[in-house]
């Protein structure tokens, strides 16, 4: 799963295509390394759902063991962090919490729907926090997005429905209608975390990993509590298992969300934008060549829909305009 659309505000760790109602930002003319950074996170995210389907571990347990084993990697940064800029501001180190929560939640139902319905499928679908996030900024923040956005979205949800699989999925796929439901579900959730990083960043500009590491403190919290609920953690996964979930923490989360916390300022949202289609168009090749998924025609259709609609508002069009 993938963070985004904070990438694309240089807000922190995104997870998901970026957003944007509005003309995208200028930013100045970038080297070629931050680009190269977002392209690698863009892949290593694409890839997060299939380390979970390899891992063999339960949806509490793969959530689980993602947060806490990021949680090691993270604290050493964190407390240079923290040692550099001093405490984070309580106000941020309440809502980096309060949305880490929802983050935990959103890991749970999303390594369930690559369960059920598979990486490329849970990927594409969580893709609806495009829609979420400028959604919550508008109720909260007075901010209205653009026409473009407002039209944008019955096309997205269209493209979600067929590639949730209304007119028909992946017949190796365990559990489709469950999965479709909480792929959405999960991005619907990313959306809430990413509008809480985003005035999280604006309350402590000064951080960027210490309000990841405290997030993921807290949705650790939340998949410890899961975990316990729907029938407790499994953690005898074997060696191989244990690998899978060791780089789906330390490549799928941590390294990822780092380098588009330090790239994507220096990249404008616009190229962020298009560069972040990487990770559901990956995560569906992923899914076809080493899971063995095989997506239906209407499925086909409706993840390119997704896509093209998260690149027009992301501001790939205005991109295009630009280079001509």
């Amino acid at each position: 799963m993938t963070p985004n659309s904070a990438a694309a505000y240089g807000e922190g760790p995104p997870a998901k295509p970026p957003v944007s109602g509005s003309s995208a930002g200028s930013v100045p003319p970038s080297s070629g390394l931050p680009t190269l950074g977002i392209i690698v996170s863009a892949l290593l995210l694409g890839s997060a759902g299939l380390f979970v389907i390899l891992a063999e571990a339960s949806a509490p347990t793969a959530a689980f063991l993602r947060c806490w084993i990021a949680v090691f990697v993270l604290a050493p940064l964190a407390i240079l962090e923290l040692r550099r800029h001093g405490l984070l501001p309580s106000r941020a180190l309440v809502v980096a919490a309060v949305s880490g929560a929802a983050l935990g939640i959103d890991y749970v139902l999303w390594a369930q729907s690559v369960l059920d319905a598979g990486v490329g499928v849970s990927t594409v679908l969580i893709s609806v926090q495009v829609i979420v996030f400028p959604a919550l900024v508008w109720v909260f923040g007075g901010t209205r997005p653009g026409w473009l956005f407002i039209t944008c979205i019955p096309i997205m949800i269209i493209g979600m429905l067929l590639t949730g699989g209304v007119f028909g999925a992946d017949e190796g796929a365990a559990n489709p209608e469950r999965g479709a439901i909480f792929g959405v579900l999960s991005g619907i959730l990313y959306g809430v975390y990413i509008f809480g990083i985003h005035h999280c960043r604006k309350a402590a500009p000064n951080f960027v990993v210490a309000p990841v590491a405290v997030g993921t403190i807290a949705a650790g919290v939340m998949t410890a509590i899961a975990g316990l609920l729907l029938g407790g953690l499994d953690f005898d996964l074997g060696w191989d298992g244990w690998a899978w979930m060791v780089a789906l923490a330390v490549f799928g989360q941590a390294l990822s969300w780092v380098l588009l916390s330090i790239s994507s300022p220096l990249v404008s949202v616009s190229r962020t934008a298009a560069l972040m289609l990487l990770q559901p168009l990956s995560a569906v090749v992923l899914g076809s060549v080493i899971a063995g998924e095989r997506l239906q025609p209407a499925q086909w259709i409706g993840a390119v829909l997704v896509v093209v609609i998260v690149w027009i508002v992301g501001g790939g069009p205005e991109a295009l305009r630009r280079r001509r």
